[in-house]
């Protein structure tokens, strides 16, 4: 019973959400200064849907009180109890000593990339760290690897100068020994302290060298991050559609740039399906857009008409459409569960056992996706696409659900062991199910905005409203 109140531990994060939102933390975030594993737990969606994130990487950029910037690979586990990456629950681990001085950060962001290496989304969030009077006396704040490069050749410095020093002081007593050597002696080491001397005049031209020496290639190194940290600043990332009410607002909206996606309101809202989606771009050389699958944009660009995108509704009902509903009373959340289909198997043959064209045993098997949902701990609904529909209950057997139709059956494994006598209890109880939803594969809304044109009198062509 206390699951609930867990996942209310994480933080909801839409991969499409609202360009400008910026989410508080506050409640779910206590990092103290001088940490180590302070972390923090998301649920990530896209477009209300589970994101499945596994093989993904979190960068985190900020920016705390005293100006000091910051750019990490956050490390991602499901550790925790309810973690599960897979539907996008996950536990984000900051690395030690990131948090070095209390207050509200001036600026922190997540950047989610794919396996591919795509930015899919950045996340912009309030972040505040509580202070520690102990850290704040005894930290010492090393501000990028730039800084941990210039503290190597600080300390190689001191060392250089300690060795000058003591050959010095070598060299002087040896000088003051000399004058009691016979002319020979004196000349034969007056000859390796000069040799000694080039050796050292040539070593220091490598590192002086204007070209190649090791100090113009620290300040080039120096150079190179400073740009790419200011690329990194000015970067955008554009992870949401813009929406309007009619095509003449999006052409009259200045701030769309090649890259972004618009959509344009449809018949009931701007999600039914009905409305058009919109691929904006930079207009080609003597383009003469046709104003209807390529619109001309006020600002030079052009959006251009992109049929292959379904609305959120369509495809949750397409992708889950189907559920079937099991009372297992285990008293657990199976974690894994398992879907199979296959044809023919024994006793469903069409024709009469064995007289299929394969002869004996299943055919025709795939395993199916799905996801699950739990309303109570002895019940799973498990939702897999609506094109595998049986007309058929789930009944219990050897461990399994199993739903027939005609020759057609579905198994569900709930991927851990079963307790007989319980799963028996509630065995006839469960039930499938295609779901009520209105998108483009179940009920579609009537148009309203249609008007019809005469051609003659038993003729009339149906042309939308502008």
């Amino acid at each position: 019973m206390e699951t609930l109140p867990k996942l209310k531990q994480y933080i909801p994060v839409d991969l499409l959400r609202s360009q400008d939102e910026t989410i508080d933390i506050a409640d779910s975030f206590k990092g103290r200064v001088g940490d180590i594993n302070s972390y923090l737990k998301l649920w990530v969606y896209s477009n209300g849907l589970a994101q499945d994130i596994r093989n993904w990487r979190v960068l985190f950029f900020g920016t705390d009180p005293e100006h000091n910037d910051f750019r990490v690979y956050l490390t991602m586990a499901d550790n925790q109890k309810l973690d599960q990456q897979r539907i996008g629950r996950v536990t984000l681990y900051f690395p030690d000593n990131v948090f070095q001085i209390g207050g509200k950060w001036e600026e922190a962001y997540l950047s989610f990339i794919d396996p591919d290496g795509n930015v899919v989304s950045t996340v912009n969030f309030n972040l505040v760290v509580q202070g520690s009077n102990f850290y704040a006396r005894m930290g010492v704040h090393a501000k990028s690897v730039i800084a941990e490069f210039q503290e190597l050749v600080d300390k190689l410095s001191a060392l250089v100068d300690k060795d000058s020093q003591e050959v010095n002081n070598k060299v002087a007593q040896l000088k003051a020994d000399l004058d009691k050597l016979g002319d020979a002696t004196k000349k034969d080491f007056t000859d390796w302290l000069a040799n000694f001397k080039q050796t050292l005049t040539d070593a220091m031209a490598e590192i002086n060298d204007p070209k190649t020496g090791i100090y113009v290639r620290y300040n080039q190194l120096l150079d190179m991050t400073k740009q790419i940290q200011e690329t990194l600043k000015q970067a955008q990332f554009h992870d949401r559609p813009f929406q309007f009410d009619t095509v003449a607002t999006m052409k009259a909206y200045a701030p769309l740039i090649a890259g972004d996606l618009a959509v344009t309101r449809g018949w009931d809202n701007y999600d039914d399906g009905h409305g058009a989606y919109w691929n904006i771009r930079v207009k080609h050389k003597d383009e003469v857009p046709d104003e209807n699958n390529v619109i001309s944009l006020d600002n030079g660009m052009v959006a251009e008409r992109n049929s292959s995108l379904l609305s959120a509704d369509s495809l949750e009902d397409f992708l889950y459409g189907y559920t079937i509903e099991i009372k297992h009373n285990q008293c657990e959340h199976p974690l894994h569960p398992a879907v199979l289909y296959y044809e023919d198997a024994i006793g469903t043959e069409r024709d009469g056992l064995g007289k299929t064209s394969h002869g004996f045993g299943q055919t025709n098997t795939k395993l199916i996706n799905c996801i699950a949902e739990y309303p109570d701990v002895n019940t799973i609904k498990v939702k897999i696409p609506r094109n595998f529909y049986l007309d058929a209950v789930p009944h219990y057997k050897f461990g399994a659900w199993y739903l027939i139709d005609g020759n057609r059956t579905i198994k569900v494994d709930l991927g851990m062991p079963i307790n007989d006598a319980k799963a028996q209890a509630g065995d006839g109880e469960g039930e499938s199910y295609l779901s009520p939803n209105t998108g483009y594969f179940s009920k579609p809304t009537s148009p309203s905005d249609l008007r019809a044109v005469y051609i003659d009198e038993h003729t009339q062509r149906l042309l939308w409203r502008d």
